[in-house]
């Protein structure tokens, strides 16, 4: 398909006509908004419940899976298989995102929910090495992929219903409100973590009690299955289905134009300051404290979940900044802050003892809210209706599987390399400074319509 072609086929073309869908917002009440909002919250905090469940036993997990003689090796095989899991993401999202684009977002996130808990409840059923030999991690990494599969679509598809719903003045502050969801599955998977250590016996928990957590993935996917049976299809959605406008081939449309491409830079852009530090903060830490700081599990747990709390109170203000300021304000603003703060919260966290260790975390989990507060809204308005869901799902999947999902194992690796347990810093330098790079290039578009075309 030529370039121009191409081009053509994003835009929103009825059948009998040839017109272009008119932009215009639609008016929802705040009663519905938080009904969908919450509907789309559930899936990605279950997400984000899994993801920390499996940085926070990563210890336990690689000895379950990975025995070694040397502890460090078992662990690096831990995260890899973590971050095998995102390679799957990008696949995922090639799935999710057309079948949402084509059929619906809430149809494809009831789908998307059940995939995920079924993959997470998986891991806790699974035999350790002890009892199956080699076929132990092979079934870990297999579950693992599911995961990574679903979670290729979850937060695509719940921004993507939200950020339709909202109002084009107030979508950064909505769509930072999803935020929460994720925010709240950490929470809870830290707390969770951290009740389970310091009630069962180590012995116990290097047996059983690891399963718990990943097993509770089964009731909670039911609920969030049912809350999102009970919310209405997205109004843009229903808009392009009812006009006939829908694309057929969405991944064919994104990715045969020059044009498509530059949407995927656009909103790459804006997750780049988002996904190193995030995974840096909620997988690599706990098992950081423990190895290098020398925190005990119960204090390691204890201090992220400090750190991701106050993420989780700023996380609107980034949203709403965004808003009133614009994305590429915001977006270099916050590049300038991670350069500058990089190597102080390592200094704090390498200082010893809990008090500094939590100072510096704090500080990175500061930033980590403003960043995801504001992270959504520029990325859907990077892509029209018709190719919506599928570009998100691309853009964070590529991101998150190239970049972020790799980010445990690369920090570990470049401390063993280094000799220097301030060496994870510099990822957080490599992503901002391109960021920064970008922001100055890029169209602003907070405070208008979502793109149709």
């Amino acid at each position: 398909m030529s370039a121009k072609r191409a081009d053509q086929a994003i835009e929103l073309k009825t059948p009998s006509t040839g017109s272009t869908v008119k932009s215009g917002e639609v008016h929802v009440d705040r009663t519905t908004l938080r009904k969908v909002t919450l509907a789309a919250s559930v899936g990605s905090g279950i997400e984000y419940f899994d993801l920390v469940v499996y940085g926070a036993m990563a210890p336990i997990l690689a000895s379950v899976f990975f025995p070694s003689s040397d502890p460090a090796v078992g662990l690096l095989s831990t995260f890899a298989v973590f971050a095998l899991a995102f390679v799957a993401r990008p696949l995922g999202g090639l799935f999710w995102g057309p079948l949402g684009d084509r059929i619906g977002r809430k149809r494809t996130l009831a789908a998307i929910i059940i995939v995920m808990a079924l993959s997470s409840a998986a891991i806790g059923l699974l035999p350790g090495y002890a009892e199956i030999g080699v076929l132990a991690p092979i079934l870990l990494i297999l579950c693992r992929f599911g995961q990574g599969i679903s979670a290729g679509g979850e937060m695509p598809g719940a921004a993507t219903l939200v950020g339709e719903y909202s109002s084009d003045r107030k979508r950064g502050l909505q769509t930072s409100f999803l935020q929460w969801g994720v925010t709240t599955g950490q929470i809870a998977a830290l707390l969770f973590c951290f009740a389970l250590a310091a009630v069962i016996p180590a012995e116990d928990m290097q047996s059983w009690g690891w399963r718990i957590p990943f097993l509770i993935a089964l009731p909670l996917g039911a609920i969030g299955l049912y809350i999102r049976s009970r919310i209405a299809e997205s109004p843009d959605f229903e808009k392009v289905e009812r006009l006939g406008a829908k694309t057929e081939h969405p991944v064919k449309a994104l990715l045969g134009s020059s044009r498509g491409w530059k949407m995927l830079g656009r909103a790459t852009l804006f997750n780049l300051p988002v996904g190193v530090p995030a995974y840096l903060l909620l997988t690599f830490m706990p098992a950081f404290l423990v190895s290098t700081v020398h925190l005990s599990s119960a204090e390691a747990l204890l201090a992220v979940t400090i750190a991701i709390v106050l993420a989780m109170v700023v996380q609107p203000i980034g949203g709403l900044l965004s808003d009133r300021f614009g994305r590429r304000p915001l977006l270099g603003i916050l590049c300038v802050t991670q350069l500058a703060t990089a190597f102080p919260a390592f200094i704090l966290l390498n200082t010893g003892g809990f008090v500094p260790a939590l100072a510096g975390l704090m500080l990175l989990g500061f930033i980590h809210g403003i960043a995801t507060g504001c992270q959504s809204a520029p990325v859907l308005e990077s892509f029209p209706t018709p190719i919506r869901f599928t570009g998100y799902a691309l853009a964070l999947g590529l991101s998150t599987a190239l970049l972020s999902g790799p980010t445990p194992y690369v920090a570990t690796w470049l401390i063993g390399a280094t000799g220097s347990s301030f060496a994870p810093a510099w990822l957080i330098v490599a992503c901002a400074i391109p960021a920064l790079i970008g922001a100055f290039f890029i169209k602003e578009t907070n405070n208008r319509p979502l793109p149709t075309r």
